[in-house]
């Protein structure tokens, strides 16, 4: 209750000072996008592109593809294939469209505070105080995701789920857990891979089969999906095993005002590096553990977080920490678990990369101080 008390605070303050009070803009649309006309006129636009949240918005309004809002998202299939939030928001508002918004922004609240109360929960079972739990809001998932109205927080939180009940061997929650992260991003479908894989590994047939049926929505609706609408353009985030990595540390990246270049460029190379030690630490942990489901799942955001390298998705922090916020997770709950407080400096170097997002009002006052 309290993190979702302060998150709401924070974002309430920004639309009302921010924003001149209108909460669309928490979706971040782009002006260089266009809008469904039935949208357009309650819609707050942003200089450039925007962001992610806006196409998942016009899912929220359009859950059964009736509308033909696919034609205002930059790669239909990718987007609607994460269909969880958006459709529980419409759900949620009763497929009102004056509440769908409202609906939206609420379910990104809930599940912070879900992530937060299974992130205690957990840590209260290894013996942690459970106000441990709040690291939760500093995951960059979740950072990101209540910045901009983003799907990466909620699968944070679905992860977190993932680990306690799993832990605890409660096996029908951890199936709806698995079952919904899947639904949420594609990356949801590791930790029922894991599930499956280390089923298989021990010969229990029914188990697998059990865990493998939790993948059936997810795929289903991506079926209808390849169906109803035109196939994207091959994916292009990916690059040769950490060479993305090693690039982004020599690579500087511009910024328009001089003045803040030097931030900038320190918190870029902290978070390239955070990563990277995540990674590592990562590895160095699993070598040290059994082998189990958790262990199949971090190798596989260990993977992910190596092979996703590409330029774009290497431009901040904001963007190539997201897919990999399990991992950073893990690491924080590890770190908090062995009391070994070092560990949790890499991800929290990460953070603190994505929360400049949240000091862009304060750094357009110093601009504006400087330039007298």
């Amino acid at each position: 209750m309290l993190s979702i008390l302060l998150v709401f605070t924070w974002t309430a303050a920004r639309v009302h000072y921010g924003w001149n009070g209108q909460w669309t803009a928490v979706f971040n649309t782009g002006a260089r996008f266009r809008v469904p006309p039935d949208l357009a006129a309650g819609t707050y636009r942003v200089p450039g592109l925007g962001y992610d949240g806006q196409f998942y918005r016009y899912l929220a309004h359009d859950p059964f593809l009736r509308k033909d809002y696919a034609r205002y998202v930059d790669a239909p299939q990718l987007r609607f294939r994460r269909v969880l939030l958006p459709f529980a928001a419409w759900l949620l508002a009763f497929g009102n469209d004056a509440w769908i918004d409202g609906a939206f922004i609420a379910l990104e609240l809930i599940f912070l505070g879900l992530g937060v109360y299974w992130t205690a929960a957990l840590l209260a079972r290894r013996g942690r105080s459970p106000l441990w739990g709040l690291l939760f809001v500093l995951v960059p998932a979740t950072l990101a995701s209540f910045d901009r109205m983003l799907l990466d927080g909620p699968l944070a939180a679905l992860f977190a789920g993932f680990l306690l009940y799993y832990e605890e061997e409660r096996w029908t929650p951890l199936w709806i857990v698995v079952a919904l992260a899947a639904l949420t991003r594609e990356n949801g479908l590791a930790l029922i891979a894991a599930l499956v894989v280390d089923r298989w590994w021990h010969s229990d047939w029914r188990k697998a089969a059990w865990f493998a049926a939790a993948a059936a929505p997810s795929l289903a609706w991506y079926g209808f999906l390849a169906l109803r609408l035109p196939p994207d353009a091959p994916p292009s985030q990916f690059e040769i095993p950490a060479w993305g990595i090693v690039r982004r540390l020599f690579w500087l990246r511009p910024y328009p005002d001089p003045r803040l270049q030097w931030l900038l460029r320190i918190t870029d190379v902290l978070a390239v590096l955070g990563l990277a030690a995540s990674l590592i630490l990562a590895v160095y942990w699993l070598r040290q553990r059994r082998f189990d489901a958790l262990t199949v799942c971090i190798g596989l955001f260990v993977l992910l977080g190596l092979v996703m390298g590409s330029r774009a998705h290497m431009t901040d922090a904001f963007g190539f920490s997201r897919p990999v916020s399990p991992l950073f997770l893990w690491i924080m709950l590890e770190a908090v678990t062995r009391r070994s407080w070092s560990a949790l400096a890499p991800p929290l170097l990460v953070s603190l990369s994505v929360s400049l997002t949240f000091a862009r009002p304060l750094l357009a006052v110093m601009q504006g101080l400087w330039g007298r």
